[in-house]
């Protein structure tokens, strides 16, 4: 029997890896009955997908993240798409990223690490790696006075959203509250920066130099995109790359000293990991891909994370490797129109922690391998970690 046939999300939570490889070797454009849609596995047909909008539309009807958050950008394409992501993007080009907020990155991470010193024994994730994303994150959309728990609650509610499969009505009932939560937030940062204009995601959506301004629902709903991705996709990357350095000292002194291997690794990271697993598209007309025929209105899912271990295109791919030839081809932040518009800030946030991080701990290392969890988006749910506390000073006189 097919191995796409009678999957459901729950197959994929703990490790989607297995059966990634068997789609590619097997089947790879594949209809599953259980998620409603077809599978694409291998690196070449991801790309196909992503790069041919007028087949495979990103906007999808009826779908998981519209119900879930609203139009979020990334399920448009051409002019609305257009529109949405022009009035954005300014504050989280690259130039931008690096001047207006990678001081404040690397003075958050190295508050936190300082915090854990004479802390023995800690939670990557709890204790740093969340905290410092859901700090960026606010500061740099202009969401104020929203704490961790709040962030980390919202994005939950998001992604549960997002791969309710089995359209359960808690998880429903617990989006919509992260929804109407959010909404409010947005209104009070609205009528601020309408006031008062900053250098934050949200002054720019307000004040955009466009034909038809954005509705405050509809930064809303931009802003919801971003706690949900935004937010999972930098600290799952900044503790999954921590903990690999962690278990080779040779590549975390590498990495500490040369700022190019450490953008390697942050490369490395984010294929080897892929924290946003897959992309959804929708049929804009019949397709034919080798002998399978896909229908116009057909769901479909490139699974970057497969495509970035598909042996093809990467050898030996389950291995973590900064020294790859092709690196720079992972499709961790999807291509084209729709690449992802937080890839420079994910980048900044590791870019800056990393070194803050290892700087104020000495001695780090983690105690327990990490339990990496999820499809659509994945990472470790925890980190234990240990480091040499400092001795006060005079304390062995």
């Amino acid at each position: 029997m097919p191995v796409a046939r009678n999957l459901i999300s729950k197959d994929l939570h703990s490790d989607p890896y297995p059966v990634y490889r068997e789609l590619r070797d097997h089947e790879p454009w594949a209809w599953s009955d259980g998620l409603g849609m077809w599978l694409v596995s291998r690196y070449e047909d991801v790309v196909f997908v992503d790069e041919h909008p007028e087949i495979f539309t990103a906007h999808q009807k009826n779908s998981l993240a519209e119900r879930t958050m609203g139009l979020v950008m990334i399920r448009t394409d051409g002019d609305a798409h257009r529109r949405l992501r022009s009035s954005v993007d300014g504050p989280l080009k690259r130039r931008n990223v690096r001047q207006q907020w990678s001081a404040g990155l690397t003075s958050s991470a190295t508050q936190l690490a300082e915090r854990l010193a004479e802390t023995p024994e800690f939670d990557l994730v709890k204790d740093f790696a969340a905290p410092f994303a859901a700090q960026a994150l606010m500061t740099t959309t202009g969401l104020a006075g929203v704490t961790t728990k709040q962030v980390v609650e919202w994005s939950g509610a998001f992604i549960a959203g997002l791969a309710n499969h089995e359209n359960s009505p808690v998880v429903w009932e617990r989006a919509g509250r992260a929804r109407a939560e959010v909404g409010e937030r947005v209104r009070q940062a609205v009528a601020r920066v309408k006031a008062t204009p900053d250098h934050t995601v949200i002054s720019a959506m307000v004040h955009a130099d466009i034909a038809e301004p954005l509705t405050d629902e509809e930064i809303a709903t931009q802003v919801r995109l971003m706690i949900s991705g935004g937010f999972n996709e930098p600290w799952h990357a900044l503790a999954t790359l921590v903990w690999q350095l962690c278990a080779r000292v040779e590549l975390r002194d590498r990495v500490l000293a040369d700022p190019d291997a450490l953008d390697a690794a942050i490369e490395e990271t984010m294929r080897w990991l892929s924290p946003i697993g897959a992309f959804p598209r929708q049929l804009a007309v019949d397709h034919t891909a080798g002998d399978v025929t896909l229908r116009a209105g057909d769901k479909l899912l490139a699974l970057a994370a497969s495509a970035n271990r598909d042996e093809r295109k990467f050898a030996d791919p389950d291995t973590f490797d900064i020294d790859r030839p092709d690196l720079p081809d992972h499709l961790a932040f999807s291509l084209g129109a729709h690449y992802c518009l937080g890839t420079y800030l994910a980048r900044e946030q590791l870019r800056t922690a990393v070194p803050a991080l290892f700087t104020s701990l000495t001695g780090l290392r983690v105690t327990r391998t990490p339990n990496l969890v999820g499809w659509m988006f994945r990472g470790p749910e925890s980190v234990d970690m240990r480091h040499d506390v400092r001795r006060a000073k005079g304390a062995d006189r």
